[in-house]
């Protein structure tokens, strides 16, 4: 196990683990000394001022027990003081003396050379040892006779020159007397700890013996001479046997030499109300477990592993909760005392050692069992350590995880591949123990938290450990026996578990005060248990497709209950449950198998495996805006996860439909798009009419989000990249029910009802627009249509004759008109200057093109209606918009 070292590592780890390890005693010593410096100071100061007045310092007892008629007499007066003091002239001030700055010599003479001498005097005892080994000069007893005699030496120098005057630490100048019984000390340590384990001079017996008194002596000595004796003998302690051992040293030893350091340090720590050596300790005592189960090699040696971890954390749990707070389980802790729980699971956490070097065997377990239980009992009877329930949950959720998977230092140290091990093993576990462990681990974690959760004021950390616990187990258990499959024992199992946190919660709500100290955490985590464990259920019964169906139920279930229990925590779970739908639907978007979701549109899988989530997340935002007339963070993030489920669903049933039941094809058609684009403007529009009763800022900016994504699929999509006239896309045999009709005409007057129902508003921009693209999208498809009559199924083919070309001037010049009427009618004179420019779009065609590109009839034709037209629209004007006439007031909002 121990090497023997050669003198650089040796000295680097000396000197590494002294100045890293002792750095919190020195700072104790160093501002404990500041401090009695400070108090002379003041004592001084005192004494000069009440010499100044005239009167003496009275002594200590007469300060604290006064003569009764000295406390009832009055106050003397002015006169009363004495004449010593003329009353003219104030007292004097008391004179503050300074402390200087020690110099460089000082500093050199007075501070390192003590601290260097000190470390010499350590190394030399233990090379000592050394030399005397390598080369031969003295027999094994005689050289563990000179470092005994060396050892008492240096300790007897130390106490003499403790006794002499002025030998106190003073302005922060070490002491001395502490270096030299430290190096005595350790000088022991080496002689003793070489006298068994090298030389075989003395039994194990003999060796703890030896080993325990002067680990004892040591920290006892740092009650007389102070932290830094206290620091360099705990970090010695543990640190001479890596110095000086045998290659193969006996574990039973180690346990006992490293329980007699840590109980000497939790002694001292104890007596001089230490906190920092007792942290210190406990921090050893975990380093020294990991020593032990690395020299650990048998069964013998596992119940000396066992032995360890039982001493060590008993002793853990007395310093730092039994000898501390009063056992009272019915007192609230003002502050949870985290450090504790953290070191007692430190010390539990050893047990993984014990299991895997015993092979989970039942001494092994019954261990677990103990430790895992007293953790518990002492965060019931000790609520200020409630934490320490925490600390047992994930003890016995990290040993059963480990359950037979090669961990132990010795297998990490092997040649084969760990991880290739750990996978062999985490797959295999034994089928008869394993899931018996994991229902009695449960059962330990579930009763005692449910009883610390009715009975102790530490209820909160013992109910979220009782919940968890027997979560973690069954989550363990299926992931490592049937993982991913469906399986009707676990998750009947796991239908006991909601069922059981259930009646607890119900338990626990009529029997808990309404006053009692973290009522609500408590009915919350049992609450949530509820929900986590129907939650598991459905992942391990459910098959495909009904598994998003289950948990956006159980969402709008969690909201339901909330109505019964006004549990603050409940909504965060429904969101979290709600998440949890999300991650299952975008892990498997097909909802089933992609060969069993088949080509038939609309009613497939799809429609209820997004249909319902989004059907069940609207439920949930309509609810909560009713129960808590208000709309809250947990309210609005429903609404908008309503919102995109809704969406998405639309968008998924039509992705599938128009790729012959392809999901994962490319929307790549102007025929999809056109649905897609619907879907965004219809969403937008039927949004707003809800909001306007509504009144939410969530629906509010999904208005805004939909008409915007509809603006740009229109602007840029539907008038230019998938333009039928440019891509040769075929749009149908039928000359008015084709692609052309959804993707033009459709939401052109879908545009156009938004621009109308908004213009005059706040969102006045948005309304122009929507009616420029109304017009423009009218405008495209009069066009294209025209097209469409002469040349279907395909715009892009085919040779342009005299009736198509005739016809676009037709087209062109009704629209015109016609835009004149309605902007007439909405007194828009937005939509009269379109207008125009449409009418001067068909005389410009007909000057420049008809009349070169027409022939016969149909250019005359052309003339002859364009005249017509003009002189129509003239007459209108003259008519409608006379001089006389009051002035325009139209509205900038169809089309601006």
């Amino acid at each position: 196990m121990f090497y023997d070292l050669g003198i650089i590592p040796t000295l680097i780890l000396i000197v590494l683990f002294l100045f890293i390890g002792s750095a919190l005693g020195f700072v104790a010593t160093f501002r404990s000394r500041r401090l009695e410096a400070r108090v002379e100071q003041l004592e001084g100061a005192l004494m000069q001022l009440r010499a100044a007045a005239g009167t003496a310092m009275p002594p200590a007892a007469e300060e604290q027990r006064p003569e009764p008629e000295q406390v009832q007499q009055p106050e003397p007066v002015a006169e009363d003081v004495p004449k010593a003091v003329p009353e003219e002239e104030p007292a004097p001030e008391p004179t503050v003396i300074a402390t200087p700055r020690p110099s460089l010599e000082e500093r050199l003479g007075a501070r390192w050379t003590v601290w260097v001498g000190g470390l010499a005097l350590v190394l030399g005892g233990i090379f000592l040892v050394r030399y005397s080994m390598e080369a031969g000069l003295l027999t094994p007893s005689a050289r563990v006779l000179a470092g005994a005699l060396l050892a008492l030496a240096l300790v007897g120098a130390g106490e003499y020159l403790r006794r002499r005057p002025q030998s106190e630490e003073t302005n922060g100048r070490p002491y001395i007397p502490g270096v030299l019984t430290l190096a005595g000390t350790t000088t022991a340590f080496a002689s003793i700890y070489a006298a068994h384990a090298l030389y075989g001079l003395i039994g194990p017996s003999i060796a703890f013996i030896l080993l325990a008194l002067t680990a004892l002596l040591t920290l006892a000595a740092s009650v007389v001479h102070g932290r830094t004796v206290a620091s360099y003998g705990l970090l010695a302690s543990y640190i001479v046997p890596f110095l000086v051992s045998s290659r193969e040293p006996a574990v039973w030893p180690l346990v006992f030499y490293g329980l007699a350091v840590s109980a000497s340090a939790y002694g001292v720590a104890r007596l001089r109300l230490w906190r920092w050596l007792a942290i210190a300790a406990a921090i050893g005592s975990v380093f020294w477990g990991h020593v032990v189960a690395y020299a650990a090699d048998g069964a013998w040696d596992a119940g000396a592993l066992a032995f360890y971890d039982l001493a060590a954390f008993a002793m853990a749990a007395f310093v730092f909760v039994v000898s501390l707070y009063p056992r009272d389980a019915e007192t609230v802790a003002e502050k949870q005392d985290w450090l504790a729980a953290g070191i007692l699971f430190l010390q539990g956490i050893l047990i993984l050692y014990l299991l895997q070097e015993s092979q989970f065997n039942g001494a092994a377990l019954a261990v677990l069992l103990v430790v895992a239980a007293a953790m518990m009992m002492i965060a019931s009877e000790w609520p200020v350590a409630a934490a320490t329930a925490i600390s047992s949950f994930l003890l016995m959720g990290l040993a059963y995880l480990s359950w037979e998977v090669p961990l132990s230092p010795r297998d990490l140290t092997m040649d084969i591949s760990a991880t290739e091990r750990m996978t062999a093993a985490f797959a295999n576990p034994s089928a008869a123990l394993f899931p018996n462990t994991g229902m009695m681990l449960a059962a330990l974690g579930g009763g005692l938290g449910f009883w610390g959760a009715w009975r102790s004021a530490g209820r909160w950390a013992l109910a979220a450990a009782g919940v968890a616990t027997p979560l973690a187990m069954l989550a363990i258990a299926y992931f490592r026996l049937a993982p991913f499959e469906t399986s009707i024992v676990f998750g009947g199992m796991s239908l006991v578990l909601a069922i059981l946190f259930l009646a607890a919660l119900s338990f626990l709500d009529k029997r808990l005060d309404g006053e009692a100290p973290h009522r609500e955490a408590v009915l919350a985590a049992y609450a949530i248990g509820t929900v986590g464990a129907i939650a598991g259920a459905m992942t391990i019964l459910l098959g495909d497709g009904w598994l998003p169906v289950g948990l956006s139920l159980l969402t709008a279930g969690i909201i339901r209950i909330c109505g019964k229990w006004k549990l603050r925590a409940l909504p965060p779970v429904a969101l979290a449950v709600a998440a949890l739908t999300g991650y299952v639907i975008w892990h498997n978007p097909t909802i089933v198998q992609p060969q069993l979701l088949g080509s038939h549109p609309i009613f497939n899988a799809l429609l209820y495996g997004y249909g319902v989530p989004a059907l069940s997340f609207a439920w949930c935002a309509w609810t909560l805006a009713r129960r808590d007339h208000e709309r809250g963070r947990v309210q609005q993030t429903f609404e908008a996860i309503a919102v995109f489920a809704g969406m998405l669903t639309f968008s998924v049933l039509i992705h599938h439909a128009m790729n012959g039941g392809n999901l994962y094809g490319n929307p790549d058609t102007l025929a999809e798009w056109s649905l897609q684009t619907l879907v965004f403007l219809s969403g937008s529009l039927a949004i707003r009419q809800i909001n306007l009763r509504a009144e939410s800022r969530v629906l509010e900016a999904a208005v805004n989000i939909l008409g915007f994504l509809g603006l740009v699929t229109v602007g840029f999509i539907h008038l230019f990249a998938l333009n039928p006239l440019f891509t040769g896309e075929r749009i149908g045999q039928n000359v008015f029910f084709n692609v052309l009709l959804l993707a033009y005409l459709i939401p052109a007057i879908i545009l156009g009802v938004t621009a109308i129902r908004t213009r005059g508003g706040p969102r006045s921009l948005y309304s122009r627009v929507a009616g420029w693209l109304s017009v423009a999208l009218t405008f495209a498809w009069l066009s294209l249509q025209v097209r469409a009559v002469f040349h279907r199924p395909y715009l892009d083919q085919g040779i342009t004759d005299y009736p198509e070309f005739y016809t676009y001037s037709v087209v062109w010049l009704v629209f015109g008109i016609a835009l004149l009427l309605i902007g007439l009618y909405l007194n828009s004179r937005s939509l009269r200057l379109a207008s125009s420019a449409f009418v001067l779009a068909a005389v410009a065609k007909v000057f420049l093109l008809d009349m070169a590109g027409l022939d016969g009839i149909w250019r005359a034709l052309s003339f002859l209606g364009l005249g017509g037209a003009l002189i129509g629209i003239g007459l209108l004007y003259q008519k409608l918009l006379r001089p006389s006439a009051r002035p325009d007031q139209g509205q900038e909002g169809i089309p601006s």
